[in-house]
């Protein structure tokens, strides 16, 4: 049944993705297939997924840097390369990691003459402000057969995460993988979780538009914050979710916009 309404659901998920209109930049995590005893090379997604960009200058201060999280601890990496660019100072043991992003709390403000960097008190005549934060996290398995669930199952306490019940790894095209989203700890239901698979669409090369892309997989989390992705074919996958809410302080700013991401491989980690 589900192969026969595939085609169907697959243009409903693209129409309501594509509907729900202008969407900020967002934060992903890109890390290469690594093998044991290699040093891992990850990078900061700032823009349209898969493509990887430098970070403007006026930016760079927002990313907090790169960290890998393993069975261990965790590890700050080391920036090397472009500014978007991070690698680990040794090389890794087997196992299975989270590679982690993070974009600070920052004040956006747009009047008349654009964005910047202010809150309401430094933009008076703004029409609309939000304090934006933004995570993104990778599943690696380093060596072959690895599908650790320990460290993949457990929150690393990002404001809003995407915790994934079980090592994406395992998953077979047209199963279910389940994630639950928090927000400061807890679950979080009702909320729209979306996700694309690199090459499902190609954007123009020039093209700096905001406008979500096409999403290959969308649905909302129940009472317990749970949804299962169900990944259409093999590949490079990132899910999302926005959680906004009213910003404490009105005279500072309006809303409290949170963005998450969750990139992870189905299948080969070399299938794009």
């Amino acid at each position: 049944k589900w192969h026969m309404n595939k085609n169907k659901w697959l243009v409903l998920l693209i129409g309501l993705a594509c509907s729900q209109g202008i969407a900020a930049h967002e934060v992903w995590v890109d890390a290469q297939h690594t093998h044991a005893g290699e040093r891992l090379q990850a990078a900061i997604g700032y823009g349209h997924f898969p493509k990887q960009e430098k970070i403007a200058a006026d930016r760079l201060h927002i990313f907090a840097p790169m960290q890998l999280q393993g069975k261990t601890g965790t590890q700050i990496l080391k920036q090397q390369g472009e500014n978007y660019q991070y690698t680990s100072v040794n090389g890794l043991k087997e196992g299975s990691y989270l590679v982690l992003a993070t974009y600070r709390p920052t004040f956006w403000s747009e009047n008349a003459s654009g964005w910047k960097q202010q809150s309401l008190k430094q933009m008076p005549d703004a029409k609309y402000c939000e304090q934006s934060a933004m995570y993104g996290k990778h599943v690696l398995n380093v060596g072959h057969g690895v599908t650790d669930n320990e460290v993949i199952t457990r929150p690393v306490g990002q404001m809003l995460e995407i915790v994934p019940l079980k090592n994406p790894q395992t998953i077979q095209v047209g199963e279910r993988l389940p994630v639950k989203i928090l927000f400061k700890g807890e679950p979080v239901s009702g909320v729209n979780v979306v996700a694309t698979f690199a090459g499902f669409t190609e954007r123009p090369e020039h093209e700096h538009s905001h406008a979500l892309e096409a999403q290959a997989f969308s649905h909302q989390t129940n009472a317990q914050g749970i949804v299962d992705i169900i990944p259409l074919r093999e590949g490079y996958w990132k899910a999302k979710v926005v959680h906004k809410t009213d910003y404490p302080n009105q005279a500072e700013c309006q809303k409290w916009a949170l963005y998450s991401t969750l990139t992870f491989h189905i299948g080969s980690e070399h299938a794009m």
